[in-house]
């Protein structure tokens, strides 16, 4: 059973490819196209979730993003499940550092772009693999 992941991302280009790379990995991807529908769509996937569990294995965000920006996004995320884990895929990482210092520092990682797609994958496997023998 492949991974379950929201993307926050608000680039058509972007998403289109994250869709298609996960996909052929076997992970099921919802994409929402900005911060406001990504936060949405976390909030209606919490109503079939048990209490203890997370509704995805890991949340990408966009730093930058259209209603809602990405640490506005994980705040609100972290708020209704604290254990969420919590991918930034942006440009602007060292500024995605400063401001996302404010939240749960275990709950959040920084991948600076450009990376390949491959890279992307591997990275989210092996963080939630990592997650789920602790």
């Amino acid at each position: 059973m492949g991974l379950q992941i929201l993307s926050g991302e608000d680039n058509e280009f972007a998403a289109l490819q994250y869709k298609k790379v996960f996909e052929k990995n076997q992970h099921q991807i919802t994409i929402a196209r900005d911060g406001e529908e990504c936060v949405t769509r976390y909030k209606k996937a919490l109503e079939n979730c048990p209490t203890e569990t997370n509704p995805f294995d890991v949340v990408l965000l966009d730093f930058v993003m259209p209603k809602k920006n990405g640490v506005r996004v994980a705040k609100e995320i972290l708020d209704l499940r604290p254990s969420q884990k919590i991918i930034f895929a942006s440009a602007f990482g060292s500024g995605i550092l400063d401001d996302a210092s404010s939240i749960l520092k275990d709950s959040i990682e920084i991948l600076q772009k450009p990376f390949s797609l491959e890279f992307l994958v591997k990275k989210i496997e092996n963080s939630c693999t990592l997650k789920a023998t602790h």
